[in-house]
């Protein structure tokens, strides 16, 4: 086997310092909107890309705080999205990839009746095809995280200790394994053979885009060069044909699988998830799917929701002790073991490693008052035995996070645990002893790496596989890579992301929402995190973290801020998208006063963005919107609380149609037409549905065929951070008074944060 061949550490300067208004999208491409057929001229540039990009470019000259990202790293992340959209059709649409075959769906179109509840017979098919190729990629991805999980854990050979957090570490690594984990790490010396395949590579790049728990989780299984290597952008660009097609060298694939112990690819590994039963140890064999079906099955169709390790309604009886194991047991299992861990080898808790405030790693004192690690001393000085029960085969029903949290928040609310577990002495035992809002923040985070997640990560990854998925769709369908304007683009979209950073960084309290381009870059940053958290903290003082999952009206009510933001400071508008929602976010920018006047600063950035001719090359369907794949539907379990956020979100929904109103008036009486809400349709494994509002929120069919449930939804209720009493008495108090429920919701937002 040759020996690895040095990467150079990627890097680059900046296009510029953010303040200078950044070209036209399609300025250099004659005008033409991205719905226009391309020249041969393109199809060429496309041919030849790997041979073109400059994935090293020259830094001399760049400042210390330059934004070490350029157009070329962009378009080499755009040719990887691609490549991921094309692994995604390739899985849904092949027939009978395990079990899963068309015919399910064809066989029982000719026993349904020809109307059923006024829908004609083609279109429920069309459907339930659609659900067929979606369940296909969520097995898919739920194998493809397994098996990311094995190569993460095959790159790890050391693991985090709370010794190594203390300072003054001394032994193996020295201080890079924590104090000087980002600043002083060597990068892992990539070369073509040591790629790993597509579908591990897709569920890696979820896993970066999430800085703060990437880099937690980096740090808990010392894994410094990988951390600090980032994407080996020069050896992906180059396994990625014209066609999209991913491909490496025999090599490559001989060296993962001796390596590894997995086939290269993800449909030709073990239809079985080898695991041990967390209650009495024994090794089961369980399905991956229970839906798989012979090619020529007539009979009545089963359904596609399942009870293999890799369906929706997982659960599987062992054996041995006769536990029924379901996801919520080994969720609840793998805290248990990772308790086990603490106790027997001293490794930290997920949710402890990082400083709540700053996003990165800062060494504590070894003394029993540091409020991050309360979480740590909660386990190994009062609940070390209940916990190591809970698994027992005696114990029924099987352990769920929800007896975990049973005991954590009877513990806090005891004051002389408190005392006991903090080493309270003397005169401290008698007064009343409060803990710390950082132990109490600290406890929550380590509660949130476990809920709906039993993997060795401190986030649910194939859920932002799938979340992600949504980028990828948006990326593929606006199609910068075959526009002639390609590299002009990215510029354009590193200098406005420059923008959004620096907006961050003077409103420390707001959430701020990317708009498609910016996401691009924001995401290509992300994936070499030195670079990154550098960057970002010098700004920000912080590492900004970039949210897999935020409350859709909460995302809707930031975009808008944001945008107003945008606007005021550099004279642009933000989202340049002529959809309704964009429009009328807009004219939500523009006071009744100010336009009566004709002062409105507003105002007149929205009429040059229409009369300048830039709005008619921004398509609805195509044009950077909202980045909403992050966005989730929150439902309450507590009755009282969804009241609440139910009057919040139709206060919002009122909010939005007001302004939508608005900005259809102004429209016509410029002589341009703002698109009826009804006409935004999408496709989905070729079945067409209507965006049912403004968040291109994405619709899954399937969200019943998901180890982890739903991707789009998030449940909040008993033991979720924070509660919603206050805010209800707030929203109650505003609607009372006339007010705007929707300003008073964002200001108490802001106050919390």
């Amino acid at each position: 086997m040759l020996k690895p061949n040095r990467i150079d550490a990627l890097s680059g300067h900046s296009d510029g310092d953010g303040t200078e208004s950044p070209p036209g999208y399609f300025e250099g491409n004659n005008g033409e909107s991205p719905g226009q057929a391309r020249t041969s001229g393109v199809d060429e540039l496309n041919t030849d890309f790997g041979h073109i990009l400059n994935l090293s470019p020259d830094t001399v000259g760049a400042s210390p705080g330059a934004l070490k990202i350029t157009p070329d790293m962009c378009l080499a992340h755009l040719r990887l999205l691609t490549a991921f959209q094309t692994l995604k059709e390739d899985v849904g649409f092949t027939d009978g990839i395990w079990g899963l075959f068309d015919n399910q769906v064809l066989s029982q179109q000719k026993k349904s009746k020809a109307v059923e509840n006024g829908r004609k017979l083609e279109e429920e098919t069309v459907q339930r095809l659609a659900r067929l190729h979606e369940k296909r990629w969520a097995l898919f991805v739920a194998r493809a995280v397994d098996r990311y999980e094995t190569w993460w854990n095959t790159l790890s050979k050391k693991h985090l200790t709370e010794e190594h957090m203390q300072g003054n570490y001394s032994g193996e690594f020295g201080p890079t394994i924590y104090g000087t984990f980002i600043t002083k790490g060597t990068p892992l010396q990539w070369a073509e053979h040591i790629l790993p395949p597509l579908d591990v590579l897709m569920v890696w790049h979820a896993h970066m885009l999430n800085p703060r728990t990437y880099l937690e989780d980096s740090i808990l299984y010392c894994l410094n060069g990988l951390w600090t290597a980032g994407m080996p952008w020069h050896l992906i660009d180059d396994a990625i044909d014209a066609d999209f097609n991913y491909n490496v060298s025999l090599e490559c694939k001989e060296a993962w699988e001796n390596l590894i112990g997995l086939k290269w690819d993800n449909v030709d590994d073990p239809m079985v998830k080898l695991l041990k039963c967390p209650s009495c140890s024994d090794n089961l064999e369980i399905p991956w799917t229970m839906c798989g079906l012979p090619g020529d099955y007539a009979d009545e169709d089963p359904g596609l929701l399942g009870e293999g390790y890799g369906d929706g309604n997982f659960d599987y009886k062992c054996d041995g002790c006769g536990r029924l194991i379901t996801r919520e047991f080994l969720e609840a299992a793998r805290f248990i073991k990772d308790s086990e861990r603490l106790l027997s080898h001293n490794r930290p808790m997920p949710g402890t490693i990082l400083d709540n405030e700053m996003g990165l790693p800062k060494e504590v004192p070894d003394n029993r008052r540091q409020e991050r690690t309360f979480p740590n001393r909660i386990i190994k000085f009062h609940l070390r035995s209940e916990l190591l029960l809970l698994t027992s085969p005696q114990r029924t029903p099987a352990p769920t996070m929800n007896d975990v949290r049973v005991l954590i928040e009877r513990t806090l609310s005891n004051s002389s645990a408190i005392k006991q577990i903090e080493g309270a002495t003397g005169r401290e035992l008698a007064k009343s002893y409060r803990l710390g809002k950082d132990a109490k923040a600290h406890t929550r985070i380590m509660m949130s790496r476990y809920w709906g997640n039993p993997s060795s990560f401190s986030l649910d990854l194939g859920g932002a596989v799938l979340r992600q998925g949504i980028f990828v769709e948006k990326m593929n369908k606006i199609d910068w890579l075959h526009s002639p304007a390609a590299r002009e683009t990215m510029t354009r979209l590193i200098r406005k992301y420059k923008r959004f950073i620096d907006i961050m960084a003077r409103n420390p309290t707001k959430t701020a929402v990317p708009t498609l381009d910016v996401d691009l870059a924001w995401h290509t940053h992300q994936l070499s995190p030195p670079l990154y958290a550098k960057y970002v903290f010098n700004k920000t003082g912080r590492l900004i973290d970039h949210d897999d999952k935020i409350d859709e009206d909460k995302l809707s009510r930031a975009f808008e801020w944001t945008s107003k933001e945008y606007q005021e400071h550099y004279d642009e508008v933000y989202s340049e998208c002529t959809c309704w929602y964009c429009e009328s976010i807009r004219a939500s920018h523009v006071s009744s006063l100010g336009s009566k006047l004709h002062i409105s600063k507003n105002e007149k950035i929205s009429d040059t963005f229409h009369k300048s001719g830039k709005a008619a090359l921004c398509p609805p369907d195509s044009s950077a919107h909202i980045s909403a794949h992050n966005s989730v539907k929150f439902t309450e379990l507590n009755m009282g609380r969804e009241a609440v956020r139910r009057r919040i979100h139709d206060a919002h929904q009122q909010h939005l149609d007001r302004n939508y109103e608005r900005a259809r008036k102004r429209a016509q009486k410029r002589g341009h037409e703002i698109p009826p809400r009804e006409e935004y349709y999408q496709t989905y494994w070729g079945y067409p549905y209507m965006m049912y509002g403004p968040y291109v929120y994405p619709v899954y069919f399937a969200n019943g065929y998901y180890p982890g449930g739903d991707p789009g939804t998030a449940v909040a209720g008993q033991g979720a951070q924070g509660g919603a009493e206050p805010q209800a008495r707030l929203v109650a108090a505003a609607a009372a008074a006339g007010e705007d429920v929707v300003a008073v919701v964002e200001e108490e937002e802001e106050a919390d944060a």
